[in-house]
């Protein structure tokens, strides 16, 4: 019998012994993988060797999302244009905003390259309202958004689009915009957010910094800011940290004016101009794109970034031309979280949101492969237990303690962002 036992210990040791072969040969394998991880870094990011020092360099592709240089310019008392593109075959695309009584009178010419003389387009127009019912904003209010088109025959490259009104033929005093050509060819992979004008002035610097470092760890890459009401010394801190070659930062950021010429504009509005513009600008640039405020986080329940989750989407089917995030509302009066009260940044204080007041303003990740190429767009709405926007505001009306609702789906997050790098950045510089 003893026998027995021993040939059993024996054929046992021989197969722990092989399976220790096994499992030093897979963790050999995976470790190799994790470090051709750590060297190449993220998609479309270059990733060098400094030689002196054997640290990582990132160096940012330049997608020039500040081009074209875009102010809103005045044809007359009741209409203004901001930006021209060229995105289509024989059309420019311009962003116009103003009363509808003048636009039936305007007519447009375009200025080719190698040539003096401008060549008179085809004018047209198309209402931007994104499913917006204006007269339920303000009953008064006789202005909108609108998409202007030129179309032409020539088969040259347009570079400057003028518009005046028919019974004027002097064109010497009339504006010229520049016109930005966008590629047919670019395939990149990555995300941008555009940012409209902060709704509190003066916003905080800390609170620039959290929101880009924030979307910086759910992967995205580029953060497009319409400035309005941003001083100078924060957008140059944010350029000064997007151009370092620290790896802890992996972003760009580009300011693009935004001295929009009504200022008591409905903010949903002007959120749909700058989502227009938004959409010229980046196409053929990145992948993905969303138009969010300064006080609106994306809050992933599952995954690790935004570009994991649309390719589950892919894998499974589901794909559409944007999708409709749930927006979830966070009165920041509220009071803050007990365990979390130290934490640098507000998102982590505040963790209950009112489930009664209505999503009037919708969020979409657009997919920009897709979203300009087509006239019927296709909109899928993702689950809460997927993702969700974040928003935080203060309500002006008093919360109804039976409507809150506690979420802390933002605190997987907490560790990432108040990392001792990142807590040492905020102290260094004291940006509280």
């Amino acid at each position: 019998m003893r026998k027995y036992y021993q040939a059993a210990l024996v054929i046992i040791a021989i197969m722990s012994l092989v399976s220790l072969l096994f499992y030093r040969h897979e963790y050999n394998k995976l470790r190799y993988v994790l470090e051709v991880f750590n060297y190449f870094g993220k998609p479309n990011q270059k990733n060098e060797i400094n030689c002196t020092n054997n640290i990582p360099i990132f160096t940012k592709l330049d997608m020039k999302f500040e081009e074209p240089l875009s102010s809103w310019q005045r044809l007359d008392n009741d209409l203004y244009v901001y930006s021209a593109y060229n995105i289509h075959d024989n059309e420019i695309q311009v962003i116009g905003f103003g009363s509808s009584n003048n636009i039936k009178n305007i007519q447009c010419a375009i200025l080719f390259e190698n040539e003096t003389n401008s060549i008179l387009g085809d004018f047209s127009y198309l209402l931007i309202d994104d499913n917006l019912n204006i007269a339920n904003i303000d009953k008064n209010f006789n202005y909108n958004g609108y998409h202007f088109y030129c179309a032409y025959t020539k088969n040259k490259i347009p570079i400057g689009i003028m518009f005046f009104v028919k019974s004027n033929s002097d064109l010497n005093n009339v504006p010229i915009l520049p016109i930005k050509s966008q590629s047919h060819s670019l395939n990149y992979v990555n995300t941008a957010i555009c940012i409209t004008p902060p709704l509190t002035k003066p916003i905080q610097l800390l609170q620039m910094i959290g929101f880009i470092k924030f979307h910086d760890i759910i992967g995205v890459d580029n953060f497009i800011v319409y400035d309005f009401g941003i001083p100078n010394e924060y957008n140059s801190k944010l350029k000064e940290l997007s151009k370092s070659q620290n790896p802890y930062w992996k972003f760009t950021y580009t300011v693009v004016p935004w001295n929009f010429p009504f200022p008591n504009t409905h903010p949903t509005i002007i959120k749909n101009l700058i989502q227009a513009d938004c959409l010229y600008r980046t196409y053929n640039k990145v992948m993905y794109v969303i138009i969010l405020s300064w006080d609106e986080y994306i809050v992933l329940r599952y995954h690790h970034s935004l570009t994991d989750l649309m390719r589950d989407f892919k894998r499974s089917r589901l794909k559409a031309d944007r999708y409709k995030l749930k927006t979830l509302t966070f009165c920041t009066e509220q009071t803050d979280n007990l365990i979390n009260r130290n934490v640098t940044l507000m998102i982590f204080k505040k963790l209950h949101y009112d489930s009664s007041i209505p999503d009037s303003q919708p969020i979409y990740i657009y997919n920009m492969h897709e979203v300009l190429k087509k006239k019927n767009i296709y909109t899928r709405a993702i689950g809460k237990d997927l993702i969700t926007l974040n928003r935080y505001q203060y309500c002006f009306e008093k919360s109804n303690s039976e409507t809150n609702v506690e979420d802390t789906s933002i605190l997987r997050f907490i560790e990432d962002i108040q990392n001792s790098q990142f807590r040492k950045f905020i102290l260094e510089n004291k940006f509280f």
